[in-house]
């Protein structure tokens, strides 16, 4: 990104609240911004846009069927086939999710079991064991794709319960299940800049936002260094919105919470200006040099007919005297 700026930047200030909503669904995850009056760099200029600070609600759900981790499957001795539970959406931390999900499993149980979950919280695990492992066995069917199970702490596999000792998670306890963080998008200005790992390809990503515990509360982000992102149009009519999980289809749910970013737009000159001049200085000496280079052989030549036409005269006038 060039570094020499040729204006003032301008500051913009956007709240959820006053976009027209581009969401799909209701998740007021994203909007459109139309400006009064369009923002627009002259030909030897580039704009870069940057984001400031952001004012964000954790009022999103950790667990919900938004993110596909709202269920478990298992089945006891005797059952002829798995149950699949649905855990009500919420955002919880391991302990309530650990009474919620033994809360539906005693519900459910064919048998009559009681389930005890314990959480280690020096080694970030859970165990989990039933009151009768070795007659009435539990097995936990992990593989299926909106499972909890790295919620729980576990990987994707078939686990049972068949001994006193139950089952301990065989990976660390994830309350924010990899959601970690969120990506605030600008899909309408178009850069070369970002590229995102889930794609390998340039994305629309302006920001990478991490995700503050404290649920059910505001946190501001101000990003530590500031990342320009060099544009590739040349004039800016609107500002789209769009703050998604790292996979841009996984729409952050914030429950109707409002949101605001602070951007800036900056004015560049651009190197390609730096490139033409050049490119322009380069195509003049070349054509100097070639008009040079025509006129010396234009010389050379009438040099060469003016010898043999004084060789021509001289030799008649010698013909002549004798």
């Amino acid at each position: 990104m060039p570094h020499e700026k040729t204006r003032g930047d301008i500051f913009i200030a956007i709240r959820s609240r006053d976009l027209i909503s581009t969401a799909q669904q209701d998740y007021n995850n994203s909007g459109r911004f139309n400006l009064f009056e369009n923002i627009i760099a002259s030909d030897d200029e580039v704009l870069g846009v940057s984001l400031i600070s952001a004012t964000i609600p954790n009022s999103f759900f950790n667990l919900s069927n938004n993110n596909s981790n709202n269920k478990i499957k298992f089945k006891e001795t005797g059952d002829t086939d798995f149950t699949t539970l649905t855990i009500p959406s919420g955002s919880y931390d391991i302990l309530e999710l650990s009474s919620k999900v033994k809360e539906l499993l005693e519900a459910n149980s064919t048998n009559t079991l009681i389930y005890t979950f314990t959480y280690d919280e020096i080694n970030n695990t859970l165990n989990i064991k039933n009151s009768n492992p070795t007659i009435k066995n539990t097995t936990f069917d992990f593989t299926i794709e909106n499972s909890c199970r790295r919620f729980l702490g576990f990987k994707s596999q078939e686990i049972t319960i068949n001994s006193t000792n139950g089952i301990t998670s065989d990976r660390a306890v994830d309350i924010t299940d990899t959601r970690n963080s969120i990506y605030i998008r600008l899909p309408n200005l178009s850069n070369s800049k970002v590229v995102e790992s889930s794609s390998g390809k340039f994305s629309n990503i302006i920001a990478q936002v991490p995700v503050a515990l404290s649920r059910n509360s505001f946190f501001v982000f101000e990003p530590p260094t500031e990342f320009i992102c060099e544009l590739s149009q040349k004039q800016i009519n609107s500002i789209d919105v769009n703050i998604t999980y790292q996979e841009e289809t996984e729409a952050v749910n914030f429950e109707n919470a409002d949101w605001e970013i602070n951007l800036k737009i900056t004015f560049f000159k651009s190197h390609h200006t730096h490139d033409k001049q050049r490119e322009y200085h380069h195509t003049i000496e070349k054509e100097l040099r070639r008009q040079i280079e025509q006129r010396q052989a234009q010389l050379l030549q009438d040099h060469q007919e003016q010898t043999e036409l004084n060789n021509f005269i001289n030799k008649k006038l010698n013909e002549i005297k004798t």
